[in-house]
């Protein structure tokens, strides 16, 4: 089912498949991918309990977990709605435990703020024992120009050294040097054919998508969030921008889930929250 709510700045439309974010609409103006070229379905699923190819092993047993996890083919609950905002929720099942062993309540909030702005939220807790988890996002920004023509500008430093991946997803252990600044043109030759951009470790924990060198399309914040990725659907007119907590798996990796990096542990009966904001700019 999809589910609505809407200010004077900003509506949204929100699947219970996933609760992904369908539609994001400024001054009627569509802000999310919409599968234009019908290279990709989605427009911005949720990353739970993994991202991207990131094997479960626990206890020396694996437990075949798609990447990106299950959260994005799960038929959420709505538990709350307001005027501004939707909640949804997952918990653990026996489908869900038979890929991943543990026992999780998992909220997504939306909500719109006055200003415009779009707050993300994620709620993890561990209602039984000890939970070990990744989440991320995976939203798409539909583009005005062809992909070239946009940068990135972030509010630190960064050495934007790209981890390179194989075929499936998983790290080769190469890497791919695109300078460095605080500026980040985004590269359109390189990012097709499913290539995906990973930058580990960054100092930022915000990013505003702009036209090169001149105005802004959108913001995101971040915190929470220490890797960022960029995918692009080959002859479209979109770019995801994708918070991570974990990475995927190098080539042949085998570790226990809990010790990878990035992946979180609650104790039992322990909850945490992350949120994240997205802002649109008029075109």
């Amino acid at each position: 089912m999809i589910y609505r709510i809407a200010n004077d700045k900003l509506s949204i439309a929100v699947s219970s498949l996933g609760a992904e974010l369908v539609s994001a609409k400024q001054g009627g103006t569509e802000r999310l991918w919409q599968n234009e070229t019908g290279e990709w379905a989605h427009s911005a699923p949720v990353l739970f309990p993994v991202c991207g190819n990131c094997g479960v092993w626990v206890n020396g047993a694996e437990y075949p977990i798609k990447p990106h996890g299950f959260a994005k083919y799960s038929e959420f609950a709505l538990v709350d709605r307001g005027e501004d905002r939707l909640t949804f929720e997952l918990c653990d099942s026996p489908n869900t435990r038979a890929v991943f062993p543990y026992a999780f309540r998992f909220r997504i909030t939306y909500r719109l703020g006055e200003d415009g702005a779009l707050f993300i939220e994620y709620e993890i807790s561990a209602p039984s024992a000890k939970l070990s988890y990744a989440c991320g996002g995976h939203e798409s920004y539909a583009l005005a120009n062809p992909i070239g023509c946009y940068e990135l500008v972030f509010p630190e430093e960064e050495r934007f050294v790209s981890l390179l991946h194989d075929g499936a997803g998983r790290l080769t252990g190469k890497t791919l040097n695109f300078g460095a600044g605080k500026v980040l043109p985004l590269p359109a030759e390189f990012l097709r054919e499913g290539r995906t951009l990973i930058f580990s470790g960054l100092r930022s924990r915000s990013v505003i998508l702009r036209e090169r060198g001149g105005r802004a399309a959108a913001q995101t914040h971040f915190n929470g969030f220490e890797n960022l990725l960029l995918w692009h659907a080959s002859d479209s007119r979109m770019i995801c921008i994708e918070p991570w907590q974990n990475l995927p798996d190098a080539a042949g990796e085998k570790g226990e889930f809990p010790l990878k990096k990035g992946v979180r542990t609650l104790q039992a009966n322990e909850k945490e929250t992350f949120t994240r904001m997205i802002r649109y700019f008029d075109l």
